[in-house]
């Protein structure tokens, strides 16, 4: 079975998503698991806005299944190249050692020295009138910490065990653990478990780095919503590390089964905002694990068949599994299906196909579909619902992937290839569509694959940057809600990541450049303009419209 696609949003969501449809890139990546373009596993969002970029644990594995029907993908994953914080645009050079800080609100550009080949970026949290972010320099294996306050600009320089290629930063700013996705790295050994992580406390003036090791091959590192403990799922389970004392140490790994040689490959992790419980979903199997990660307790939850998604609120409250083969949807309520594994209210979806699901981050609205048969058609259900009374929403293509706004007003959803009446053949298509009006829905030709689709925390304006180098239509698309205007808008360069800077109410999209290149767009005024030039320090405008 090949799976199926679908979102899938961490348990511990961020203010602006971000989500990345293509390879990432040598210009940097942020703090999320699932990096790599169509990876299937857990994922998590990329924090535009810099309000923090936790990540919920994310299992990773293909899933071959079993019959005719492909099972679920999740191909979304997420990541910040460049990232964003309250105010700048950050953009790492590996090949000059610097990284460029963009005023999103001014545009003017600055330029910083980090260590030997600066790549991977993460946006941390910080007080109202500072910008922190951190970067990852994979040459000389340290870190440099970057803060903007008042107009100055501090570092501070930590080293790292391993070099690694992302990064997980706690909601309260205060750690980030530089870790290494298997997934990301060309030609791995095949011995290497990529085991060692380097937690940093970013306190300033207390800067200090602590090397640990933690299971085989981290599939995912997250932290708890109170930011006292770490989480990596690995091929071992989940390796726990403890964040009170004196320094981070690794104080316990949690089985997620009873086989100590089961294949992890096909094993689907989400963890609670609160660390309390790991969910876990196998490929072709009928059951979802509720395991404790204060006891190891192990309570396994069987469904009417085998679950083709399974996804987590944002307040871990409630996890959401989908059974394709019966149409059915199960509620699962946290904590207490621990303790009563029957304790679940089910619902089912008449006259069409559902097997993935994605839920809003600031909404109890929920949103289902299927990539795995050509279903032009997306639900919408109410999770905090007693009996959850489904409404299918009519689309003109098959569904690719979903992308909810926070308040699940609106979600933007990509299609695959289409095909139209008349002969048109398109690569792909992107439809805006109203999910909390009984309105029909707007759909757009693409020339190009999306690589990235980013969307402002108000939810009012979605980037999708289009184009690579087997379809060099380089596109900008702007999708305004409610009024699902759609403006193109030409790239001069492949676009590599969009993204959104809250702070500034503005938009970008970062390009591939020798020199570094960026697109702008304000959206109160829907002018554009584009950057080009980090690397000589200065500030070219080009392709700009009022």
């Amino acid at each position: 079975m090949t799976p199926e696609t679908s979102l899938r949003r961490p348990a511990f969501a961020a203010a602006a998503f971000t989500f990345a449809l293509a390879p990432i890139v040598a210009c940097g990546a942020s703090s999320t698991s699932g990096e790599a373009a169509y990876a299937d596993s857990g994922g998590a969002n990329g924090d535009g806005s810099g309000a923090g970029s936790t990540s919920g644990a994310g299992g990773a594995g293909t899933g071959t299944g079993t019959g005719t029907t492909p099972p679920e993908q999740h191909v979304e994953s997420s990541f910040g190249a460049p990232v964003a914080t309250g105010r700048y645009v950050w953009i790492a050079n590996p090949s000059s050692g610097r990284v460029a800080y963009i005023d999103a609100t001014t545009l003017a550009i600055k330029i910083v020295d980090a260590g030997n080949a600066p790549t991977y970026l993460a946006a941390v949290p910080s007080k109202a009138d500072e910008d922190v972010a951190v970067v990852l320099n994979v040459l000389s294996r340290d870190a440099t910490v970057l803060r903007a306050k008042g107009g100055v600009l501090s570092t501070a320089s930590l080293p790292v065990a391993s070099s690694g290629n992302g990064w997980a930063v706690s909601p309260d700013g205060r750690w980030a653990t530089a870790w290494t996705d298997v997934r990301r790295v060309q030609s791995p050994d095949p011995i290497d478990g990529y085991q060692d992580v380097t937690v940093l406390d970013l306190r300033v003036g207390k800067e200090q780095a602590t090397p640990l090791t933690i299971g085989y091959r981290p599939l995912s590192m997250g932290y708890d919503a109170a930011s006292k403990r770490a989480f990596a799922v690995t091929q071992d389970g989940v390796s726990i590390v403890d964040l009170g004392g004196s320094e981070p140490v690794v104080v316990k790994n949690v089985a997620l089964g009873a086989d100590p040689l089961e294949d992890a490959s096909h094993r689907y992790v989400s963890i609670t905002p609160d660390g309390s419980y790991a969910l876990v979903r196998r490929e072709g199997q009928a059951t979802v694990g509720v395991v404790s990660l204060d006891d190891g307790t192990r309570t396994e939850v069987v469904l009417p068949g085998p679950a083709t998604d399974l996804a987590l609120s944002a307040d871990g409250t409630q996890a959401v599994a989908v059974v394709r083969e019966q149409g059915l949807v199960a509620l699962l309520p946290i904590p207490e299906i621990a303790s009563d594994p029957e304790g679940f209210a089910t619902f089912t979806v008449p006259d069409t196909t559902v097997g993935s699901v994605v839920l809003a981050s600031e909404s109890p609205v929920g949103l289902l579909y299927t990539t795995a048969v050509p279903i032009p058609a997306i639900t919408a259900f109410d999770s905090s619902a007693a009996s959850p009374k489904p409404r299918s929403i009519k689309l003109r293509a098959p569904v690719l992937a979903v992308f909810p706004t926070a308040d699940a007003s609106h979600a933007i959803v990509l299609h695959d290839a289409l095909q139209l009446e008349g002969g048109t053949k398109y690569v792909a298509a992107l439809s805006v569509v109203p999910v909390a009006q009984e309105l029909p829905s707007k759909i757009l030709g693409l020339e190009a694959l999306p690589v990235s689709v980013a969307i402002a925390p108000a939810g009012h304006r979605a980037l999708i940057a289009t184009g690579d180098a087997t379809h060099p239509a380089y596109r900008l698309i702007v999708a305004s809600m409610p009024s699902q205007k759609l403006d193109v808008h030409t790239l001069a360069s492949e676009p590599i990541a969009a993204g959104i800077v809250a702070g500034a109410d503005r938009g970008f999209v970062a390009q591939r450049h020798p020199d570094g290149r960026i697109t702008f767009v304000d959206f109160k005024t829907g002018g554009v303009r584009t950057l080009t030039g980090f690397e000589l320090a200065s500030q070219v405008v080009d392709g700009s419209t009022p």
